[in-house]
């Protein structure tokens, strides 16, 4: 009851839950990360970005240094959520001066793209382009589980491989390393990425004297090889025995195009075998 003369119905106030943030699932575009050709090919989605640094080992990063020259140096890396480490030594170019703007790039290669001419000639690939200040990492406890994250995505799919089979880096070796951290903001990141054939002249797909296809680009793992130097018999460890066929790569198909009658050539055949089958059983 109201004691203004009437009654408030709100049902179901008390089991009303707490709002819960809504994460972005995409970079927010920019004119920094905006494609300007093939822009089909560009993505900006989290999931995708974050699969295809996860499939990397090493990206390279251009920087301008103190006296103005343009570098690139290539680096490991590792990833935590939307931010990125990379680490060497404290004399080295580009971490010398700690925090430093930067353009970071991975790339995936997954297939050479032979077509019927060099002009229509290309590669498949998968990669991230990350702009943004990289600064460095002054906490001691986010250095140390920075350095093991960048050994654990290194070391592929063994994880925790800094924990269970190396021993701890010790506190001379972390003091003679510099760890960045780079974080993926909006606006400062973006995917790029060419999974098909050949885009072929129409006149070139139809001249039968001519081929075009793919050559699938995988990373393997091969059998582990022990170093010279270890004189004990000491077994690779099981997480290296262990290790899975791939790194990366994608299976790759080629899209029917006009003038391709491969298929309907398969159909014909399969409805011509069926029908002698049907005969030589009606004879039976």
């Amino acid at each position: 009851p109201s004691s203004y003369g009437f009654v408030v119905f709100c049902p179901a106030v008390a089991s009303v839950e707490p709002l819960v943030p809504i994460v972005p699932m995409a970079y927010a575009k920019s004119d920094l990360t905006k494609l300007h050709r093939s822009q089909k090919r560009g993505s900006y989605d989290k999931q995708l970005v974050h699969e295809i640094l996860d499939q990397g080992v090493v990206a390279h990063v251009a920087y301008v240094d103190g006296e103005g020259n343009v570098k690139i140096s290539p680096m490991i890396y590792g990833r935590q959520e939307d931010f990125l480490y990379l680490h060497g030594h404290v004399s080295a170019g580009v971490l010398r001066n700690g925090s430093i703007d930067l353009c970071f790039c991975m790339t995936l290669e997954d297939g050479l793209v032979l077509a019927r001419s060099g002009m229509h000639s290309s590669v498949n690939y998968r990669c991230v382009m990350v702009h943004g200040k990289a600064e460095e990492v002054a906490d001691p406890t986010e250095k140390w589980s920075s350095l093991d994250l960048i050994v654990d995505h290194a070391a592929g799919p063994s994880p925790g491989f800094s924990q269970t089979v190396q021993r701890p880096m010790t506190e001379a070796e972390v003091a003679s390393t510099r760890v960045l951290r780079l974080e993926m903001k909006d606006g400062c990141v973006s995917a790029k990425t060419r999974a098909e054939g050949a885009n072929d002249d129409k006149e070139d797909i139809e001249n039968p004297k001519l081929w075009a296809g793919i050559v699938p680009i995988t990373r393997v793992y091969g059998p582990a090889v022990n170093d010279p130097s270890l004189r004990f018999h000491v077994l690779p460890p099981e997480a290296v025995r262990n290790y899975p066929k791939h790194r990366s790569g994608l299976p790759h198909c080629v899209e029917k195009r006009s003038g391709d009658h491969r298929p309907y050539i398969a159909l014909a055949l399969t409805f011509g075998a069926g029908l002698l089958v049907g005969a030589w059983m009606s004879k039976r």
